[in-house]
């Protein structure tokens, strides 16, 4: 569950950067203490529903988008996401076979290019 509860606390601190927010606009905005909600940042409260409810309120999301899992594309420009995204779709449909194929031939295509 610590593991869950930093993921919510981090997502909360990014979509609040995203919106621009500083901590004490968005406790404020949410009725809590500020020391509270930095707590709340960095995985070390465990809060209930209810405090959930009022965050996503001040940061006007829906509570899916703070229980996102880590993704190793998150934070990356936009077009590049989604171009990751369109060739992830792609192997949906491919065996495991097909796709360490795919990367053996796309580290052997970048380790060519690094070399040139």
């Amino acid at each position: 569950m610590e593991h869950l509860v930093n993921i919510v606390g981090t997502n909360i601190k990014e979509v609040r950067k995203l919106k621009k927010m500083t901590q004490e606009e968005l406790a404020e905005k949410c009725g809590l203490q500020t020391s509270y909600l930095a707590g709340v940042e960095r995985g070390d409260r465990n809060i209930t529903l209810s405090t959930l409810e009022k965050i996503n309120s001040g940061l006007e999301i829906n509570a899916k988008e703070l229980f996102e899992l880590e993704s190793p594309i998150k934070n990356l420009p936009i077009e590049t996401e989604q171009l990751i995204q369109m060739f992830a779709g792609q192997l949906k449909t491919k065996s495991e076979k097909e796709i360490r194929l795919i990367i053996k031939l796309a580290t052997e295509i970048f380790e060519t290019y690094n070399n040139n």
